[in-house]
Parts: C-alpha cells; structure tokens; sequence
C-alpha cells in the first residue's frame, strides 16, 4: 500500500519527494490535528548525479486527503560561494524547478538554497559527506514459488555513516499489471531508538524472480539525517510498542518554511533480483 506522510499527527506537510515510497506499514489509526495551514513547503535534495537537480516548492496542508498545492512565480537559487545556478520552473510540472545548468558538489563546502516567494527570502545551508561503498543488497525466495522478497539491505544502525537507501524494483517487463513496480526506503541512523527496534510489523514486497532492481544509497550529513530521522519517527515508526507524541519536523529553511535542503553523495547499482 501507498503511504501518506501527509497523515502526520501535528505537522501539515504535503508528500515530500524524499520520502514518497511503498512503506509496506500496516495500518494505523491516525488522530489527526489541524496545524497552520498555507506554509512553503520546499523539497530539496541536491546530489552529485549528473543530471538537473530538482526542487519542489508547494503550500502545507491539514487534510490528507487534499492533494499539496504547487507553488510557482517563486526564485529559486542555489548558491556555492563563488557561482550562481538558476532554477526554472517546468511548464508541464507546476511547482518543479529544475537547475539550468549541472551542479558540481565537492564534500564538507558549505552550499546555499534561497528560495524567494511572495517577498519572503528563505535562505538554508548544507554540506555533503561521502558515501561508503554498498552492502550487498540480499533476496529471498517465497517458500517454492519464483517470487522473491528483499531479505537485508544495511543495518539499521551505523557507527560510521548514516545514510537513506532508495530501491526501485520493476517487474513489469515479466507482468503488465499496474501493480508491477515498487519502491522502498532503508535508513541506517548512528542512534537505535525504541520506536525503531518494536515499530508496526511491515507487510513484505513480493516480486517475481527476474525482476530490475536500482539500489541507490544517499549519503547522509549529521542535520539531514536529524531530520530524515525524525521523518521516520513520524511514519514508519509510529503505533508500535513504543510511540512517541508526534511533533513538528526539524527545518533548516528561514522565515517559517517547511521541508529541509539536503545534499547527498550519492552509489547507484542495477541488478536482477535471483
């Protein structure tokens, strides 16, 4: 099943690009509190792929069952000390803009976001940490069937770096169901919490032998992950044994913006799942 960050207990935030997956979480009862509604909400993670970075810039809302609300006229910049990169807003996809230009990112050099809407400046700095080399990914068969099941991407717990996993699988060149792709995210913090060790039981994906799988893994600074962190606390490990009061998510924006401008290092691998 799909899940829907926007269900977060206090905190109106629409589906932030981060952290948009197939959670696999059962279901939970969610006692939802209005929150003040109308705030920028920015998406940003900057990587050193070569490609146009992406930036999403949309309005906060209470009711989970709206659709966020893309913002656009804004200025959006990105900023390494000596250079400017625009950003232009994609005329098919309101509320996306895309750099201009490639990006290059070096590690630790602090780097800047401005994003200007509606005569407000909103201004957040970040730095990029490296990131180590992959975890062999691990797969499962479904007792004598062909299908399969992701047995163990990383440990939960890291003592050297923190980092987000994002695993695409794609089946769809084996089935042409609308259910044949798939997306999952893994998170390995420097800190176990409780919430983590007894969260909800999750529901497997299952996928038939054959299958494409990416494996991207993001390296993780210690402010993005503080907040990635408490984005999880708020979702996957909400209604277990042990749960926390929900509460507002950590930003590193200005002048009241939501969402958080992060910068990753970032290992991609393709394989068939066997």
């Amino acid at each position: 099943m799909t899940f829907d960050i926007s269900k977060l207990r206090r905190w109106s935030l629409p589906l932030m690009t981060m952290v948009m997956f197939t959670t696999c979480e059962l279901p939970v009862d969610w006692e939802l509190k209005p929150g003040e509604n109308g705030k920028l909400v920015i998406e940003a993670i900057i990587t050193n792929e070569q490609k146009a970075q992406e930036v999403k810039l949309s309005l906060s809302y209470n009711d989970f069952n709206e659709k966020p609300v893309p913002v656009s006229e804004a200025v959006v910049r990105f900023y390494d000390g000596q250079n400017v990169v625009e950003f232009v807003e994609d005329s098919m996809e309101p509320g996306t803009f895309r750099s201009v230009v490639p990006i290059v990112l070096t590690y630790f050099t602090d780097y800047s976001l401005e994003v200007f809407y509606k005569g407000e400046q909103h201004m957040a700095t970040s730095y990029m940490v490296p990131v180590l080399p992959f975890q062999p990914l691990t797969f499962q068969q479904i007792g004598e069937t062909d299908s399969l099941r992701i047995k163990e991407v990383a440990n939960i717990y890291g003592l050297v770096q923190q980092a987000m996993y994002e695993i695409d699988i794609n089946w769809s060149h084996i089935t042409n169901a609308d259910s044949s792709k798939a997306k999952v995210f893994y998170y390995t913090f420097t800190t176990v919490d409780a919430g983590q060790i007894f969260s909800p039981p999750k529901e497997d994906v299952i996928f038939p032998r054959g299958s494409i799988v990416v494996e991207k893994k993001y390296s993780l600074n210690e402010d993005f992950a503080e907040f990635m962190r408490a984005l999880v606390l708020e979702t996957q490990w909400q209604g277990g044994v042990y749960e926390d009061d929900s509460g507002s998510l950590p930003t590193n924006f200005s002048n009241g913006a939501l969402g958080f401008f992060g910068l990753c290092a970032v290992k991609a691998d393709t394989l068939i799942a066997q």
